[in-house]
């Protein structure tokens, strides 16, 4: 092989590797975005771990890749941000609840985030959306289908109903009410992953010509049409609903919440339940009347 080509190869084969080293000693240079860009209503990358600040304070945490002997690294995520983690490596995190060091590993393609748990201690929760163009209302917890069928009961509905459950996450709530009463329902969700599998039921349960199922923003939906709203979101997103239901719902509305008031709408009150999942955990049912 001539000289001049066995050494332009090797050039070349040199410059890959400073490269290669160069991206490998600089791993943080590009895996972190604290929010700064746009989503554009877009989903999240597929592989991309999300952290995102729900609390009021700034957090402080550690993270370091799954199985690695690398030392953590510190991070700062104030209110309101988004740490993104792109690739497909697992990640360890730790951080301090009180006196005690908690750490979680955190899966690819998984969005989390900071929350205060019951007991107003720092949290780190799965399910939230990642998203920086749209309010991050809660993690997604499937409710019960005891209390599910409660707070069908509780608002009575039927055929006549028009059924918005706002956060519906696999649609279950308005799939029963279409199943067991034949009510039209409409269930809002950001995740995308819940709105193909809330269709995917409705479709396997033969109620698909009476759900629809939209992935949206529950803060920028218009939910006027609606006779009965359903609600599994935390207390501080149903008070940032509770403008929306003051302007857009029809006086005699239902609104039935699991487990968290609607702050602003002590008045409208008028039935309260608790009771046990097959689980044997405590369920309360709020229900709204505007």
């Amino acid at each position: 092989m001539n000289r001049k080509v066995i050494f332009a190869a090797l050039i070349a084969f040199l410059v890959i590797v400073v490269v290669a080293w160069l991206f490998a000693s600089c791993p943080g240079d590009n895996e972190i975005d604290s929010g700064s860009a746009s989503d554009s209503g877009q989903a999240q990358k597929q592989k991309e771990i999300t952290i995102r600040n729900v609390t009021h304070e700034t957090v402080t945490y550690r993270i370091k890749p799954f199985n690695s002997d690398a030392q953590s690294r510190v991070m700062t995520l104030e209110v309101g941000r988004i740490d993104r983690f792109p690739g497909e490596l697992a990640m360890d995190v730790f951080f301090e609840q009180g006196d005690e060091t908690i750490t979680y590993r955190l899966t690819p393609g998984t969005p989390y985030s900071f929350r205060y748990n019951e007991n107003d201690e720092l949290e780190l929760y799965e399910g939230s959306h990642g998203r920086t163009d749209a309010e991050d209302l809660a993690p997604w917890v499937p409710t019960p289908m005891v209390v599910v069928e409660k707070m069908l009961e509780m608002a009575k509905v039927d055929k006549d109903d028009i059924l918005y459950d706002l956060g519906c996450g696999d649609g279950r709530i308005v799939i029963m009410a279409a199943e067991k009463y034949g009510t039209r329902g409409i269930g809002i969700d950001i995740d995308p992953q819940r709105i193909r599998e809330a269709n995917a039921s409705a479709k396997m349960a033969g109620v698909d010509h009476l759900v629809e199922f939209l992935e949206s923003d529950v803060m920028k939906v218009d939910f006027s049409e609606a006779t009965v709203v359903a609600l599994y979101l935390l207390e501080e997103s149903n008070a940032l609903l509770q403008p929306l239901f003051d302007k857009q719902l029809k006086p005699g509305t239902y609104v039935v919440s699991h487990n968290y008031t609607v702050p602003g709408w002590e008045a409208k009150e008028i039935g309260f339940v608790t009771l046990k999942s097959e689980d044997g955990e405590e369920h309360d049912i709020y229900l709204y009347r505007k």
